[in-house]
């Protein structure tokens, strides 16, 4: 018989304020183009060569050729106009970088060569989000006194040129509800340089969807890691402060692409305020240097009379930033990584980064570099043998059902028992990190289990994943495993938050949570307080073969975690059987204050663009009679009760 018991002086540890966090990265579609941030026009600042050119076409006849991509052609004629990307002439002074894959500091060249009464110039698709509401148009332009012609969907109007740089801005009220429009810009005679152009709703939550960013908010993610991830280790700060129009774009080697570079340090700080979030930042150890680390750490944390604390009010934020943990680096073990490194390596620079950091502030928790095996050259036990500096906590990543580079996918009839095993997969790996810490140093040192996911069908350059539930159960079960390790694992971070391996889908106006998300907002909200040791009596199964996949055959039929709180327990159970009801004894309990499930019709049951509800959170469909509770099959349930 399946049973789920504990004892209230089985205490494990306090369920710490990091356990259920996220992370954001500049990756895919995350933040730009069809992600979190509110920009409408793609490629605003005109960076990169023109698709011809990207793609290796190299046809001059080509009527679009010269146009920076995604933009293209308006009334294009070989006759009469012709484009290039100007790297000369730019609004935005400063240091560039110039590679193969074009310069950041450019503007996009419209010149006309045979004067005409037809427009022509350049265009681009929009999809306006939020067509009612009042938006902001700007553009930055030199030219020699000609009529500059605009149109945004129904909305056109004109703009005089001068032979400087100058910026014009406009008000936009939409009288046509269509969300589709379409931006063009255009001359008929003379010649013009475009520079930055914007197009944003009058209301945004500094910056970012205020739809997105209120659906997150309802999770609350009790943390969220930016910048990255793989990005990080190219990332130059002080390229994402100030003015947003005079940041310079560069092509990101990392994930292979362009960044924009909109969204930085006080955008991301000011949202997680708004989210309710902690923020955490990652500093670059990859192309990064101790003294730009700690620079970085001043902007955020201090003074105003600190160097670096006055260029933050000069950026119109008079109040440090609430900062209490960094990461030192990003997977610094792996040839995927910018500046990766040996251990020792790692090791030695940890220390440098640490004591420059701790110059300009002296109060920040440190989480270091580990590795989730020893496939890279012994990891753990040479930097936790050599690290001279305080280590907080010891970072871990880890992805299950890795099936990516498989020519075929598994379909999701296939992989449910694979994936719902892999918790059992990601238990094996936890407990073998936590006896290298002890094995390894006699420091209390926490491990943040901050990247995990399962990684199936993500490909660049979008990298999406629609989960299922099958993966929101082992998302359910993995959470259990660290909670029940709550006393050494004090951190957890699914990747990713948005599109890219996301909890969260936007398809243009479209969003939606996926069933993990749904797990993650009650574990979020309900599991507080005192971790409690919770004894399960259960079957096991033996998970079928999925390529490279281990199979294992000690994985439970189900698994549990209970937490104490304020005289009111909260106990989550996952049932992974895949189409039986499973009979549960459960704890006498004075009263069942509400339960929770989710679960779908079938255990392949996803929400999607067109179906978004399609999996949701269910209240009080369990019912316990005498002690016993009746687990709907492929289901997460949660309880809380007084005992």
């Amino acid at each position: 018989m399946n049973s789920i018991s504990f004892k209230k002086d089985r205490v494990i540890g306090k369920l710490t304020n990091h356990m259920f966090g996220s992370n954001l990265e500049h990756i895919g579609d995350a933040i730009y183009r069809n992600g979190i941030w509110s920009e409408l026009i793609d490629n605003r600042k005109f960076c990169g060569p023109d698709k011809l050119v990207w793609n290796n076409g190299l046809e001059h006849d080509h009527l679009d050729f010269g146009i920076i991509q995604p933009w293209k052609g308006f009334n294009a004629s070989a006759e009469h106009i012709m484009y290039a990307h100007s790297n000369t002439e730019y609004v935005v002074k400063g240091k560039e970088e110039i590679s193969r894959y074009g310069s950041g500091k450019q503007s996009q060249q419209i010149t006309i060569r045979k004067k005409s009464t037809t427009k022509r110039g350049i265009k681009q698709n929009l999809n306006v989000i939020f067509p009612k509401e009042e938006h902001v148009f700007s553009i930055y332009i030199k030219g020699n006194n000609q009529t500059i012609y605009i149109s945004i969907g129904e909305i056109n109007f004109q703009i005089k040129t001068n032979k400087k740089w100058t910026e014009y801005k406009r008000k936009i009220k939409f009288k046509n509800y269509k969300s589709s429009k379409i931006l063009s810009i255009s001359i008929k005679q003379n010649e013009i340089f475009i520079a930055n152009c914007s197009l944003m709703p009058k209301s945004t939550i500094f910056g970012f969807r205020k739809d997105i960013s209120k659906m997150i908010k309802e999770w609350q993610p009790s943390y969220i890691r930016w910048p990255g991830g793989n990005f990080l280790s190219g990332y130059d700060w002080l390229n994402g402060i100030g003015n947003k129009n005079i940041r310079l774009p560069y092509y990101d080697h990392a994930w292979y692409q362009w960044e924009y570079n909109d969204v930085g340090t006080d955008e991301f700080m000011k949202w997680c305020n708004y989210i309710g979030s902690e923020p955490m930042i990652t500093v670059n150890t990859g192309n990064g240097t101790p003294q730009e680390a700690a620079n970085w750490i001043e902007y955020i944390t201090g003074s105003e009379k600190t160097k670096f604390g006055k260029l933050r009010v000069k950026n119109g934020r008079k109040k440090p930033y609430n900062l209490k943990t960094i990461f030192i680096g990003n997977e610094m073990f792996g040839g995927w990584q910018i500046g990766h490194t040996d251990p020792l390596t790692y090791a030695n620079k940890y220390d440098n980064f640490v004591k420059a950091i701790k110059k300009v502030n002296n109060k920040l928790r440190f989480i270091a570099v580990g590795a989730c095996s020893d496939h890279f050259g012994h990891w753990n036990e040479i930097v936790l043998k050599n690290i001279k500096q305080k280590i907080d906590e010891l970072s871990v990543h880890y992805y299950s059902i890795r099936t990516e580079k498989d020519k075929v996918h598994p379909n999701y009839k296939t992989r449910y028992l694979p994936t719902v095993a892999a918790a059992t997969e990601v238990e094996i790996m936890l407990d073998r990190t936590i006896n290298e810490v002890k094995k390894y140093t006699k420091k209390n040192i926490k491990i943040a289990f901050d990247e995990w996911n399962t990684y199936v069908e993500a490909h660049t350059p979008k990298f999406l994943e629609n989960y299922n539930i099958a993966d929101a159960l082992y998302a359910g079960s993995l959470l259990h495993a660290c909670i029940n390790r709550g006393n050494i694992i004090t951190n957890t971070g699914i990747y990713h938050l948005v599109n890219v391996m996301g909890n969260y889908r936007i398809e243009g106006k479209k969003i939606w949570k996926t069933p993990t998300t749904l797990v993650l907002e009650l574990m979020t909200k309900f599991h507080k307080g005192i971790i409690l040791t919770t004894k399960v009596k259960t079957n096991k199964f033996k998970s079928p073969r999925l390529g490279k996949q281990p199979q294992y055959s000690n994985n439970l039929l189900i698994d549990a975690a209970t937490t104490f709180q304020k005289n009111e327990y909260c106990i989550s159970i996952v049932n992974k059987s895949e189409n039986k009801k499973i009979k549960v004894n459960f704890p006498k309990f004075k009263k069942i204050i509400e339960s929770y499930t989710v679960n779908g019709k079938s255990k392949t049951d996803l929400n999607t663009e067109n179906k978004r509800n399609n999996v949701i959170i269910k209240k009080n469909i369990v019912k316990v009679i005498n002690n016993q509770i009746t687990l709907p099959p492929h289901s997460f349930s949660l309880f809380r009760l007084i005992v």
